[in-house]
């Protein structure tokens, strides 16, 4: 069957199948693959990633250190004035990349015990993310056993 991706983004894949979904997913921390059966599917939504603040605050606390040190163990004004510049730069520099970086959504797979994120792109159409959605539920729907007579709706978060 035909893989479920993003346009541009070939790391990123869900192939529905006659009994389940299987799926692909390549970052930065390796690759993931697994197989989901569809009739352990509990919910599926869109979920926001957000950039975790500490991290920055905690470097932005280890620059100041540093500065202190610069600023203790330098002689001259000159060299002083330059440290506090480049070390103002760097302290600019990490909130600018923190708060200029939009929030990342995911598709989640929720399962018994298990949930599955699938990243999607930032330029993904409200369109295309209906889409998805609706492809996605209606292979669920379709293969699902006759036993469970309950309707799986897609509920925003």
């Amino acid at each position: 069957m035909q893989a479920l991706r993003q346009d541009g983004r070939k790391n990123h894949q869900i192939y529905p199948s006659g009994n389940g979904i299987s799926y692909r997913i390549t970052g930065k921390d390796g690759k993931r693959e697994g197989f989901i059966r569809y009739g352990s599917v509990d919910s599926i939504y869109v979920e926001s990633m957000e950039r975790q603040s500490k991290f920055t605050f905690l470097w932005l606390a280890m620059l100041i250190v540093i500065l202190f040190i610069a600023m203790t163990s330098l002689d001259g004004f000159l060299m002083k004035t330059i440290a506090l510049c480049l070390f103002s730069l760097m302290g600019s520099f990490l909130l600018f990349d923190h708060y200029s970086q939009a929030n990342q959504s995911c598709l989640v797979i929720q399962t018994n015990g298990m949930a599955t994120k699938f990243p999607l792109g930032k330029n993904l159409s409200n369109h295309q993310l209906e889409q998805l959605m609706e492809d996605l539920l209606g292979h669920i729907d379709a293969n699902t056993s006759l036993e469970s007579n309950s309707e799986r709706i897609f509920i925003p978060r």
